[in-house]
């Protein structure tokens, strides 16, 4: 009973944008022989190389196969250290833990989607990047805004960030496709891994895919705290990891169905903090995660209608026999389920990417922990109703969120909280000709405490407020050509306030802290991206130059010291040089990240400093291609300066290491 008056109040705050939209298309169709032209300056495809879509409305950026194969990643958080704006937090280690920050907004305000499927973890509400495998994927898609497609789940609308994977078993083969991929690096890290799909039959097809990762990890470091020590090495790093995919496709006429299975089991050791007289670490985790997701799509006409049901469940134990508390160590061990189902009816007008659509998620999560017997419940519903047309010169594109939520536990009853968030992007073309736009949005997104913020042992705060940030970004890009050459630039200015600031403070020591909403932050900064492409005789050469500068200031209290002060662990300026050198089927590419120096905690003082740091890698690769197969073989030398730095204090990256990639795949 209680969704009713939920919808009642959607459908009060949302029939004013249905009305708006309605009236936008009906009156554009009057007379269409004025906009069609201006079609293609939208619809265009970016280069394969490009990182950026110049002609979107939002920050949206693409990485292709190719473009993974240049950049010499292993995971999604290598690949996406390299678009502008993004700050990947990473504890090292062949096991360590990656997630992502995007212009000061935390990484629970990413949400991570694979083929459509959104992932979740209500526990810590964020997503390990470190453990998606590039190999299989097709491309990686990044936006900030919206999420890129219309189709995906109502829940992928609400937060701010999007990574989308697409990965080659969610699209029908001709006949057979087989992939086999080893990588092996001097730091004792390896990965194996092997898919299949086929046609089944007239309508029917299916794939597997496989991977292992294992190794122990290990190698030298300098502690910055303790130079005169010499060279050490990074222990309690080993790492054994298997993963298995499938995937079930139907495809008849305008019915497409997909059905889906995912399992994995690891266990690691975690490499603690580098710290003086204390560099090594004994800290375990095991994990376990298996999902079964189903989705249809149907299109009648104009109309589609997509529907999803998830089911997921992850268990984690974590060990440290070393632990101060009265026991003297800690086993803990948690177990979260969740299943979500939903819907997504759109329609399209003159063309495909004008449409109007709603959609609707319910899911249900419960987690179990051996810390605390309160058994906390989240039901939650998410909707949005939104849409995309052209008026004139402009594209539009906008929609309205509504979610509810009610977290439930055994110890504090229930607690409820509704929420709506609009968002409106616009974007320009002046010229027909030429190719340049103008663009601009503006987004109320909000992130929900995880239940690690809520109940986690002495730390949770059941009081706990989502996280509210007013996002404004103003951009232009453009493409064109130069004699023989071609280019693209991007430029995005924008500004965030987040206020309900979730942080942890100390308490009576540095074992008891307390979970509380006493932040706002304001965030400016610009974002710059150049590509910048030209042949010579049998020379391809591509440059790509990505510049970052960001002032993230702490506006928690005007009184306080640390006020108007850089965030922890966000740089003033980044950036990322890539070159590229293709001779017939030889590549040679070159790759920099740069990232200027932070503070590791609120004060900024040179205790707190964190300097500068580069890190260079360069590549030989050869493609040798036979009828219907390829052979990629792929060196890389990493770090090649063997700089000693840390992403996060006391967690020493890898030195000088040496890569060798080889991939093969057959599809006829």
């Amino acid at each position: 009973m209680r969704i009713s008056p939920f919808l009642i109040s959607i459908f009060r705050q949302g029939r004013a944008l249905i009305i708006v939209f309605c009236w936008l298309v009906q009156a554009r169709a009057q007379d269409s022989t004025r906009v069609l032209p201006l079609v293609p300056i939208y619809a265009q495809s970016d280069s394969t190389l490009s990182l950026s879509v110049a002609n979107a409305c939002i920050p949206h950026f693409e990485i292709t196969k190719r473009k993974m194969d240049q950049l010499g990643a292993v995971d999604i958080g290598e690949a996406l250290k390299f678009i502008p704006g993004v700050q990947v937090r990473d504890y090292g280690g062949i096991g360590g833990i990656k997630t992502l920050g995007y212009r000061s907004l935390g990484a629970n305000h990413t949400t991570v989607i694979i083929d459509g499927q959104r992932l979740s973890n209500a526990q810590t509400g964020t997503i390990n990047l470190s453990s998606f495998e590039l190999f299989g994927l097709e491309k990686i898609t990044f936006t900030s805004g919206q999420v890129a497609d219309p189709s995906c789940s109502a829940t992928a609308f609400v937060q701010a960030n999007t990574v989308a994977l697409r990965s080659v078993l969610a699209t029908r083969p001709q006949n057979l496709r087989i992939g086999l991929y080893s990588n092996t690096t001097t730091i004792h890290a390896f990965e194996k891994g092997v898919y299949a799909q086929t046609i089944l039959g007239k309508y029917f097809y299916g794939g597997v895919q496989t991977m292992v990762r294992f190794g122990s990890g290990a190698y030298p470091y300098i502690n910055a705290e303790s130079p005169e020590e010499g060279e050490l090495i990074r222990t309690n790093t080993r790492l054994f990891n298997y993963r298995l995919r499938s995937l079930l496709g139907f495809e008849r006429n305008q019915l497409k169905f997909l059905l889906s299975g995912y399992y994995q089991k690891s266990e690691q050791e975690l490499p603690g903090a580098a710290v003086l007289y204390n560099p090594s670490n004994d800290q375990k985790l095991w994990t376990e995660d298996w999902r079964l997701n189903g989705s249809q799509s149907y299109a009648k006409g104009k109309f589609l209608l997509q529907t999803h049901l998830d089911f997921q469940s992850n268990y984690t134990r974590y060990f440290d026999p070393y632990y101060l508390n009265l026991e003297g160590f800690i086993d803990a061990r948690y177990n979260l389920q969740s299943i979500e189902g939903g819907l997504v009816l759109s329609r399209s007008f003159r063309f495909p990417n004008e449409r109007i659509f709603f959609g609707g998620d319910v899911t249900v999560m419960n987690l179990e922990a051996s810390q605390f017997n309160i058994n906390p419940t989240r039901l939650q519903e998410n909707f949005v109703l939104g849409g995309a047309t052209l008026i004139g010169k402009f594209k539009v594109e906008t929609n309205l969120t509504a979610t509810y939520t009610d977290d439930d536990n055994t110890f504090n009853g229930s607690v409820t909280y509704f929420k709506f968030s609009p968002f409106l992007s616009l974007g320009y073309a002046p010229f027909k000709k030429a190719k340049l736009r103008l663009r601009a949005f503006y987004k109320n997104a909000y992130r929900l405490p995880s239940f690690n913020d809520l109940y986690y042992n002495f730390i949770g705060n059941p009081q706990l407020k989502p996280e509210d940030a007013q996002l404004i970004n103003l951009g232009v890009t453009q493409t064109g050509k130069i004699g023989k050459s071609a280019f693209e630039y991007t430029i995005d200015a924008f500004r965030n306030e987040i206020t309900n600031k979730i942080i942890a403070i100390p308490t009576k020591d540095l074992f008891n802290w307390s979970m509380q909403n006493i932040g706002t932050a304001m965030v400016y900064g610009l974002d710059i991206g150049l590509i910048w492409s030209i042949k010579l005789k049998s020379i391809d050469c591509q440059l790509n130059v990505n510049q970052s500068f960001n002032r993230s200031l702490d506006r928690a209290d005007p009184s306080g010291e640390n006020y108007n002060q850089q965030l922890p662990y966000t740089p003033f300026y980044t950036s990322t040089y890539g070159l590229m050198l293709t001779y017939k089927k030889l590549s040679f590419s070159s790759n920099v990240l740069y990232s200027g120096y932070r503070f590791s905690l609120n004060e900024n003082n040179y205790a707190n400093l964190l300097p500068a740091y580069t890190d260079l890698s360069m590549g030989v690769s050869r493609v040798l291609k036979w009828k219907k197969q390829e052979i990629l073989l792929d060196v890389k030398a990493m770090n090649i300066f063997n700089k000693n730095y840390e992403v996060i204090r006391s967690f020493p990256m890898p030195g000088r290491y040496y890569q060798l990639l080889l991939k093969y795949t057959l599809d006829k």
